[in-house]
């Protein structure tokens, strides 16, 4: 039995903050976040595992923990420079991230970050994180790759709870 997917919805001009109570583990499978927007709370997009795209645009100052865990269909994400943190958590289990592009604006990496994001090919570290969570690259794709990187501490490739 096929049961539906939610294709789009349209959010309501003075929202500010996105949560998880209404979109946790919907079947989504594009979202377009509109700019009265200025906080992805925590488990905004928690178990959305149909989610393919998401574009955040300027107006998002945070990321919340657990944002987009087991968002396992997320092949794509730009994060803009008016971000300065990324919660813990936040692409844990989003399998089909192939790429990232962290912005200069970060300077901190939540916990388990990008932890089994194992189809990771590229992801660049800009010198402006000085802090790095616990087990943040954990059988991430790039994971060998990141090791050579003397600035990520030791870790972040372990297995860490």
């Amino acid at each position: 039995m096929n049961e539906p997917v939610l294709i789009s919805t349209e959010i309501p001009d003075n929202l500010q903050i996105i949560n998880g109570k209404n979109i946790f583990k919907k079947d989504i499978n594009e979202f377009i976040i509109p700019s009265s927007i200025t906080k992805l709370g925590d488990d905004c997009f928690y178990g959305c595992s149909s989610l393919k795209s998401i574009n955040i645009p300027a107006t998002i100052t945070s990321i919340g923990s657990w944002c987009f865990y087991e968002c396992s269909s997320l092949k794509s994400i730009n994060i803009p420079s008016s971000i300065n943190e990324l919660g813990n958590y936040c692409f844990y289990k989003c399998y089909s991230l192939t790429s990232v592009t962290i912005p200069s604006s970060i300077s901190e990496l939540g916990k388990l970050c990008f932890r089994e994001c194992s189809s990771l090919k590229s992801i660049n570290i800009p010198s402006s994180i000085t802090k790095f969570g616990n087990g943040c690259f954990y059988k991430c794709g790039c994971e060998e790759e990141l090791m050579k990187n003397q600035r990520i501490p030791r870790n972040c490739f372990k297995d860490w709870w």
